[in-house]
């Protein structure tokens, strides 16, 4: 690249290496005067506009046409506190096993709270696997269950 290209063609060839003009002051101001203006008389224009619009407002408009359509159902409704309906939800379990309740009442089942459960259950014992329950074993056996023994 020449030498004499990074240089304006009617430069001075000592140029200070800054703007040595200063800005039109006054051309600054006028424009700012004149925008300020203008945006008060577009801001006192829209005002008086919406005064005579709300004034003249048409009291008698017709019904929308759709105003008799069937309105749909809702949509999912979204779950907005979930913690505290968790907690809610935990609440009326607890309630639910430690309270006494009909489960069904037409077979006579009950509900009773579950530390009753645990006693009654630790009382009668657990049927161990290969071993017939309580109930079972106090049974008679059965007419044909002896056929193989010699009396």
């Amino acid at each position: 690249m020449p030498p004499d290209m990074d240089k304006s063609h009617n430069a001075p060839s000592r140029s200070p290496g800054y703007e040595t003009r200063d800005a039109n002051v006054g051309g600054v101001l006028n424009f700012l005067v004149t925008l300020g203006v203008v945006l008060l008389v577009t801001a006192l224009i829209s005002w008086g506009l919406f005064r005579y619009f709300s004034a003249h407002d048409v009291e008698n408009t017709a019904a929308s046409p759709f105003a008799e359509t069937r309105q749909l159902p809702l949509g999912p409704q979204l779950q907005v506190t979930p913690r505290e309906d968790w907690l809610k939800y935990r609440e009326e379990q607890e309630r639910s096993l430690g309270n006494y309740s009909w489960e069904n009442r037409s077979t006579g089942t009950v509900r009773v709270p579950i530390e009753l459960a645990m006693e009654i259950l630790l009382k009668k014992g657990l049927p161990v696997q290969g071993q017939l329950a309580p109930a079972a074993a106090e049974k008679p056996a059965a007419p044909g269950a002896t056929r193989g023994k010699k009396p």
